[in-house]
């Protein structure tokens, strides 16, 4: 054997390179998913807790917000730790930090994270879904939750919130505060019809 036929025979093929960097993504993506449930269980239940008068809603405000950038650092550094639109979903956390920025100016609004922060226990059924095999009674769980909690968070509860924050929590702020929270919450709106919409696109594909 040659030097050329050496360096060809060490020269990995198109396939195994291709296969590699699946398992790389998927690697990515499950630590991503790993680190996320714990995380928004605690979101989820902080914002429950926030509602119901136990623990101070800037506290939640605070925490939401520091997991936030962080999460949205990690997407934003490594696209493939989520399954598509990495660039959606970075997009994403920067409007919900600048609508988060909003409680830490005025503390005494801080609740208004907490009844938005619902959401998540939304995302987190979602996640949970994904990590499980598809036809176990488990994967049957998390689905039925994801899609019972569906529609009533994600378009019911977020679009009357954002008629609350236009007509009761920035009627008398200054006029760009109302196009930063109310436009943020447009977008996570837009967010949530972009998110079902891509999931009807392409329902035989890997769970998002």
């Amino acid at each position: 054997m040659n030097c050329g036929d050496i360096a060809t025979a060490r020269r990995p093929r198109p396939r195994d390179r291709a296969r590699a960097m699946s398992a790389t993504h998927g690697a990515c993506a499950r630590a991503h998913d790993a680190a996320n449930v714990p995380v928004l269980t605690l979101i989820a239940l902080a914002c429950v807790a926030g509602i119901a008068g136990a623990l101070d809603p800037l506290v939640v405000t605070k925490g939401f917000l520091a997991y936030i950038v962080l999460d949205g650092l990690w997407i934003a550094l490594w696209p493939r730790c989520v399954p598509s639109a990495a660039a959606v979903v970075v997009a994403h956390h920067v409007v919900t930090a600048a609508l988060l920025a909003y409680p830490l100016r005025h503390p005494e609004r801080a609740i208004e994270t907490c009844r938005n922060g619902l959401v998540e226990a939304n995302t987190l059924f979602l996640i949970l879904r994904r990590r499980v095999r598809r036809g176990s009674a488990m994967h049957a769980v998390w689905n039925g939750l994801y899609v019972a909690t569906l529609a009533p968070v994600r378009f019911a509860w977020q679009p009357y919130l954002l008629w609350h924050f236009y007509a009761n929590v920035t009627k008398d702020d200054v006029w760009w505060e109302k196009v930063q929270v109310c436009g943020a919450q447009m977008f996570l709106i837009g967010f949530n019809v972009f998110l079902v919409a891509r999931r009807r696109v392409a329902p035989a594909k890997k769970e998002a």
